[in-house]
This record gives C-alpha cells, structure tokens and sequence, in this order.
C-alpha cells in the first residue's frame, strides 16, 4: 500500500488530498437526544492517523481513554466507538464516508528514560486496532534533527468536533480540517531527537491525536495532544468568575518517540488481520458517492422535562 511522506514535496492541497484518507476521527456511535429532535451526525471526539498498512492508527492515550467512558447501547451488545474514514473522489466531484469497527485499543502506561527528561512523564500515546487491512498509511519522520524551530507545518484532525461540521444547523461538511503553521519550540532546546515540541496552531477539542506534517517532506513529525491555556478572571460587585482560554501554543508528541511507542506495541501485541476486509473490499460494499442508503444514526430518547 501507499506510504505517505518519504521526503517528497508537495503544496498544503496535494498534501491534503494525499494524507487525508489516512486520517480517522473516532465517533460515538450512539447520540442522546430530546424527544422529536434528529441527529445530525455522530458526535467526534478525537483525531487518528494510520501509520501501517495492517490497520494500525495512533492516536493519544487519553483519546483512547474515552472509548471506556461512552455509554453502550441499552439492547444492542456492541462496541459505541467507530471509526470514520473520508475519500475525496478522484474528479473532486464528491466524496465516500466509511465506518470502520474497531477491534480494541490500548494505551502507553510506562516510560523511562535514561538521562533527565523534559517532557510528558508518560507521552500521551494510544494505539487503535480497525478491523480494516491493505490500507495507506503515513510516514513518521526519525532521521536526527527532523524538527527544526521555526519549520513549516501543517495538521489535519478534527478541531471541534462536530461543532464545525454542523455550524449552520445542518451537515455542512464532512471533511476534516487542514491548518497550518509553524514549530515554536522545542524541549529542552534544540537538539537531535526533542522530547518534545510546541507549535502554533490551537489544539481544540477533536483535535487531540491530530498527525503534524512536515511541509517539505510530507512526513509526520509529531502529533497533537494538548495546548497550554490563559487563565483569566472576571469580576463583578456580585461575583467573581474564573475562566481559562486556548491560546495558540500546542504541545505535540514528536515523532520518534510515537515510532519507539509503535516498534513495542507490535511487538509485544502482534495482530491477526487476516480475516478482516480491505479497505477496497470495504470501500465496494459502500454505495458510490451519488447514491444513498437512507442510513439512520441510532439514538436515545430523552425526556424534555423533569417528571
């Protein structure tokens, strides 16, 4: 399969069309609502990427720790975190949603380091399995010296979650998001292998486990996992309120330490893909982008006043 991101240069759109079905957004497959009200589309809580063609995506642990944290369906004995995968038609012309089963996930509980450590305790890494092989998948960068002040970048994930993709009352979109920017720092300082960096896009729910490219590589230098945030307060003569903002300066996970993360989970949990689909088969069993299923979302009912 298709390896994104060995060394070769390409503008922010050919970077998007190209790496963008290797991205995932993890939803909630069950969504409660009011009596009478419709879903507009399942709720997103996190961003992953693909990095195998075995159906491997990396994403940050306390994404994964959601899964556990979602309620189940009250009949049905089955997994309430999916998948969604978004493949752009090769005229531009429409694009195919798919929903991906995921076959279980699991997080990076311990790290140690053998000098002084500048960054997370425990990098936030988690690792999903899909039920879903032959897929693309990105490259992580590992060569010395890959991040660099002040070097172009570039994310895709899903800021927000669903708030964007229903902005205007409705399913305006489905996509995920580019943005782009630039490395601000690295931790401690500049050297070959950070423990970690900050960029200058803001990290917003959804977007945690976002992959952060390189612009003139197209390879995975990190991941977004958390921002740093401004406290602020307001008073009146009555009451005083305490409040935080996102700012613009967003902690990521660097590359490397997410390649040593995924070298020790295949290792340790190797996995039988054998009997899942491929994502062409997958993609066949999907109608073509001009016809529809009248697909309904599951939803729980809840009452609009207290009884």
């Amino acid at each position: 399969m298709i390896c994104i991101g060995w060394g070769e240069y390409m503008n922010l759109t050919d970077l998007y069309y190209l790496a963008s079905p290797c991205v995932v957004g993890f939803i909630s497959k069950m969504k409660m609502l009011r009596p009478g009200q419709e879903p507009l589309f399942p709720d997103i809580f996190g961003t992953g990427f693909l990095v195998d063609d075995r159906g491997t995506v990396v994403t940050n642990r306390h994404v994964v720790e959601v899964f556990e944290q979602i309620p189940r369906h009250p009949q049905k004995d089955e997994s309430p975190v999916a998948a969604i995968m978004l493949f752009v038609t090769e005229d531009k012309r429409g694009c195919q949603m798919l929903m991906v089963e995921i076959k279980g996930s699991i997080a990076l509980e311990t790290f140690n380091s053998s000098g002084s450590w500048f960054g997370q305790a425990v990098p936030d890494i988690g690792f999903v399995q899909l039920k879903l092989r032959e897929t693309p998948f990105l490259s992580l960068a590992t060569d010395d010296f890959y991040l660099q002040i002040g070097m172009d970048i570039a994310t895709i994930g899903y800021p927000m979650g669903t708030i964007p993709l229903t902005a205007l009352g409705k399913l305006n979109q489905v996509n995920p998001f580019i943005r782009s920017g630039i490395v601000s720092s690295l931790f401690p300082f500049p050297t070959p292998r950070p423990h970690g960096f900050t960029i200058d896009i803001m990290q917003q729910g959804g977007s945690s486990g976002s992959p952060i490219f390189s612009t003139s590589t197209s390879q995975v230098v990190g991941m977004m996992f958390g921002g740093v945030t401004e406290s602020r307060a307001a008073q009146s003569q009555s009451a005083s309120l305490q409040y935080t903002l996102n700012t613009n300066i967003s902690i990521a996970e660097p590359a490397h330490l997410i390649r040593l993360a995924l070298d020790s989970y295949v290792q340790a949990y190797p996995q039988d893909v054998s009997a899942f689909p491929t994502l062409q088969q997958l993609k066949d069993s999907y109608p073509q982008p001009s016809i529809t299923t009248g697909l309904t979302w599951d939803s729980w009912l809840v009452r609009s006043e207290p009884t």
